[in-house]
């Protein structure tokens, strides 16, 4: 049985909402939302509380120095043969200006959408 457009969607959005949780989880780690988990209640309790709220966030360095290095320079299809159109298509729909964005993002939750439409120029 084929599915209509609106079964995909719904199956499409019940997968991205199982996905939810562990992509906050470390969309959090990367925007610094943790708590500092190597500070004792000894430390808390020896500077008032002082630096409860503060955390000082590596875990940006990791994806943000990998997506400096990330460049696409090409297509290639399954015969190993470069796709001169998708490179032409994908510099046309500027996606080479927007690539860090979706890069970043599938560095920190392990997934990351974009979404594609035909045109009248093809």
């Amino acid at each position: 049985m084929t599915e209509t457009p609106l079964q995909m969607t719904e199956r499409l959005y019940a997968k991205v909402q199982r996905r939810k949780t562990a992509a906050k989880k470390w969309s959090d780690a990367y925007e610094g939302k943790r708590p500092l988990l190597f500070s004792s209640p000894e430390f808390s309790t020896q500077t008032g509380g002082l630096f409860d709220e503060f955390s000082d966030n590596w875990c940006a360095v990791v994806p943000d120095a990998t997506v400096e290095r990330l460049v696409p320079i090409g297509f290639r299809l399954e015969d190993g043969s470069v796709d001169d159109a998708a490179g032409k298509a994908w510099r046309r729909s500027e996606c080479d200006v927007e690539i860090g964005l979706a890069l970043l993002e599938a560095l920190i939750t392990g997934r990351s959408y974009a979404l594609v439409w035909g045109n009248d120029e093809r």
